[in-house]
C-alpha cells in the first residue's frame, strides 16, 4: 500500500465558461449542510428535504436541487448519494405528486450518476427537469430521466454528455523544488498502478479504453433510452444554448421556474383524489 500516489480525477464534468456562477453563492461558505440552504415560502407547493415526513401538505411537489459540483458523498454540498434517497422517500409518499429536479451545475464526480439516473427513470410520479444556467456533464445526467426538462432562459447552457479525466505530472516541478519521488513495486505486482502510472506519463491509451469509455458508452446509452430523440452531436459531447438544445433532443422547451411549478399543478392531481361519481350512471346487479 503506497505512502502517497498521484492524485487523478474520473469525472463527468464540463469545463465549459459558464453563463453564471450564481449557483456558488447557495451552497458556498453558509456553514450550513447542503439542503438547508434551500427553504420554500409559505403556501409553496414545493417542499424540500424530509420528504418521508408527515407533516407535508398533500399534493406538494418534491423539489430536489443540483447545484454546484457534484460529489457522490458529502454533507456540505450535492450528494448523489442522498439525491437518490430523497428520490425514493418523495415517491413514497402519498402526500407528493410529482417531482422537480432543479438544475444549475458543470457536473462532477462520475460514480453513482447512472444509479442516479435509474432511480430518477423509474420512479412512479411524474417527474420535471429544469435547467438554470447550466447543465452539463453530469449535471445534465442526473435530470436525463425526467418526464420533461425545460431551460430556464435561451442562454441556458446544456449537454456536454461524456467523461474526463484531468492527471497531473509534477515530476519535474518536484526536482526542480529539490524532491523526488521512487515508488518501488513487488516483482509479484508488475501490473499494479501500470495503467495510471502510464496515463500520467503521457500515455493514456489503455486507460481511456478500460476505464474512461465503459462508463461514457453507459453515460450515452442512458440518455439516448430516455431522449429518444437526441442528436448525434449532443451525444458526441457537443454543448448548446437552450435555442438548439431543443432541436438537439436535451430539453422540450424555455420555461421559468413558477412556469413549470405551474405546468405541474395544471397536469398533476394529488395521489389520493376521487373523481367525481355521477350515482345515476351506475349498473347495479342484483
Amino acid at each position: 500500500m503506497p505512502t502517497s500516489f498521484p492524485e487523478h480525477i474520473i469525472a463527468f464534468f464540463s469545463n465549459i465558461p459558464s453563463s453564471s456562477v450564481s449557483y456558488r453563492k447557495v451552497i458556498e461558505g453558509s456553514g450550513k449542510p447542503y439542503l438547508k440552504n434551500f427553504t420554500m415560502d409559505d403556501g409553496s407547493p414545493l417542499v424540500v428535504g424530509d420528504f418521508d415526513s408527515p407533516d407535508i401538505h398533500e399534493g406538494s411537489i418534491a423539489y430536489h436541487p443540483v447545484f454546484g459540483y457534484v460529489s457522490y458523498r458529502s454533507r456540505w454540498g450535492f450528494s448523489t448519494q442522498s439525491f437518490i434517497a430523497n428520490l425514493k422517500a418523495a415517491d413514497e409518499n402519498p402526500a407528493i405528486t410529482a417531482h422537480l429536479i432543479h438544475v444549475d451545475s458543470c457536473g462532477g464526480e462520475a460514480f453513482g450518476c447512472h444509479e442516479a439516473f435509474t432511480a430518477v427513470k423509474d420512479l412512479k410520479k411524474p417527474c420535471y427537469g429544469l435547467i438554470d444556467t447550466v447543465a452539463a456533464s453530469a449535471g445534465y445526467y442526473l435530470v436525463a430521466g425526467a418526464d420533461k426538462i425545460f431551460a430556464s432562459s435561451m442562454f441556458s447552457e446544456i449537454g456536454c454528455i461524456g467523461i474526463m479525466s484531468t492527471m497531473y505530472d509534477d515530476t519535474e516541478w518536484m526536482k526542480k523544488a529539490g524532491l523526488e519521488e521512487h515508488e518501488y513495486y513487488s516483482n509479484y505486482s508488475p501490473l499494479k498502478n501500470k495503467v495510471f502510472n502510464d496515463a500520467r506519463k503521457g500515455d493514456g491509451s489503455e486507460f481511456v479504453k478500460r476505464f474512461l469509455d465503459p462508463m461514457a458508452y453507459r453515460f450515452i446509452e442512458d440518455v439516448k433510452s430516455a431522449r429518444t430523440n437526441i442528436s448525434q452531436a449532443a451525444c458526441e459531447g457537443e454543448t448548446f444554448y437552450a435555442a438548439e438544445a431543443l432541436p438537439a433532443g436535451l430539453i422540450e422547451g424555455e420555461n421559468t421556474l413558477d412556469e413549470v411549478v405551474a405546468i405541474i399543478m395544471s397536469t398533476v392531481k394529488p395521489a389520493d383524489t376521487v373523481p367525481e361519481i355521477n350515482i345515476n350512471q351506475l349498473n347495479f346487479s342484483l
